[in-house]
């Protein structure tokens, strides 16, 4: 299994780098994918909005993501903006 670990800051302020990143990373996925997200510590729509588009990318080639230990704060966030079924997240405690 792949794993993809989230930065700290996940922001419109970083989305470029951290779109150009992921690219990389999708590109050499074959199996299933782990994203870790324990370390989020700030996220916002443009960051919430580029997850998503990774989400669809790895469902649309059919390879299963699971999530490990995303933050509270990522958790909360997503859940306030209402994306946490798209993002398929497990709900903020």
């Amino acid at each position: 299994m792949s794993t993809i670990t989230l930065p700290p800051s996940v922001t419109i302020q970083s989305v470029g780098v951290d779109h150009k990143a992921f690219v990389e990373q999708l590109s050499a996925i074959e199996g299933p994918v782990k994203i870790d997200g324990a370390t989020v510590e700030e996220i916002d729509t443009a960051g919430l909005q580029l997850l998503l588009a990774m989400i669809n990318e790895l469902t649309s080639r059919s390879i299963e993501t699971q999530w490990h230990s995303p933050s509270q704060v990522l958790l909360q966030t997503a859940a306030i903006l209402g994306m946490s079924t798209a993002l398929a997240l497990p709900n903020a405690a």
